[in-house]
């Protein structure tokens, strides 16, 4: 049993918990948008679009806050983490853009989601060495992959929001949303690591798009309608709600938690797009989707509990050990000795 005295504190985990919930908001709002629009504006020049105002934003602010030669450095000195935060990002966002054309979008956020933690169990030892993985998380893991086996039944059986569906669709439709599972776990381990290399989130976004923006306007230009003018206010909406703003706010929340924490959290994601996609008249409820949607609600809930009362448990040893008992008396130490934390950057 812990000493009476011991001062609370507050976790990483804690701290990282409301900036990743704003991004799953932010991002569900994104998917119920882009889901509409994308079945009249193409994907390629929404992305090419939204994806420059963006860039373009971040990468001013940087260079009048620190220069350009200073915005652009991580090239050459993180050049690993920079082109391979590029990379996922590119594959993630232009395959989450193309799997909305054809499934619903609480289905195509809740597979993205929920490969996330799997994905980040497999992969965080290869692309992060020293990330840890806490055993309640990994059953976790493994039930949110069999809600996620439900969820393309029925999609595939047609009882999503989006109803009966041809075979090639579902299937161009999954290919894709797992390929954006894929790419988007990489993606949090790649951002943690710039974070770990001490790149501010305006600095990480300021280098981020670099290949997105080339690949989409090469799209864009083999595209016989671009549409430019159609798709230019909903890409500022894009770049503002689905993009900026949300990877911002991303990016706080994975300096302070661990990859696995990260991807858990996220994973409430759907069940807001679901209630979303309901303002969305393409749509019908599905029924179905909200059950396996708010299973994985609890079952994430689980796992962020036991991450959050390993680390608490782990702060309170770490405070009983550098305090000892003295005639009785417990020496002072504030919750600042137990978590060292690098201020925030806002």
């Amino acid at each position: 049993m812990s000493n009476p005295s011991t001062p609370r504190t507050v976790t990483r985990a804690q701290r990282g918990v409301v900036p990743i919930l704003g991004f799953g908001v932010l991002t569900a709002a994104m998917d119920v948008y882009g889901g509409n629009v994308v079945q009249s504006v193409g994907p390629d020049v929404l992305a090419a679009v939204s994806f420059s105002l963006t860039a373009a934003f971040f990468v001013g602010l940087a260079a009048v806050r620190h220069g350009l030669a200073a915005t652009f450095r991580p090239l050459r000195d993180l050049r690993r983490d920079v082109v391979g935060v590029n990379v996922t990002t590119a594959v993630t966002w232009l395959s989450m853009l193309y799997a909305l054309k054809y499934l619903e979008p609480a289905v195509v956020s809740v597979v993205v989601v929920a490969l996330g933690p799997i994905l980040t169990i497999v992969l965080g030892p290869v692309l992060r060495r020293g990330s840890s993985v806490l055993r309640a998380e990994i059953w976790v893991s493994g039930g949110v992959l069999v809600v996620l086996g439900l969820l393309m039944w029925e999609s595939v059986t047609g009882r999503s929001g989006v109803g009966e569906l041809g075979t090639g669709q579902v299937v161009a439709g999954f290919v894709c949303t797992v390929a954006c599972g894929v790419g988007s776990t990489s993606n949090i381990i790649f951002m943690k690591r710039l974070s770990e290399a001490g790149q501010t989130p305006q600095s990480v976004l300021a280098i981020r798009f670099f290949l997105m923006i080339g690949v989409t306007w090469v799209m864009t230009a083999f595209n016989d309608h671009p549409r430019l003018g159609a798709a230019f206010w909903p890409a500022v909406f894009v770049a503002v709600i689905g993009v900026g703003l949300p990877i911002y706010v991303l990016q706080i929340g994975i300096k302070h938690t661990e990859p696995i924490t990260t991807s858990l959290l996220i994973s409430v994601s759907p069940l807001i797009t679901l209630l979303l996609q309901l303002l969305d008249g393409r749509l019908v409820p599905s029924l179905s989707s909200f059950v396996c949607t708010s299973a994985i609600i609890v079952l994430v809930a689980l796992g962020i509990m036991r991450r959050g009362q390993k680390e608490a448990q782990e702060a309170r040893e770490a405070w009983e050990a550098r305090t000892p008992v003295l005639h009785g008396h417990t020496p002072t130490v504030t919750p600042e000795d137990m978590v060292k934390e690098t201020p925030d950057d806002a």
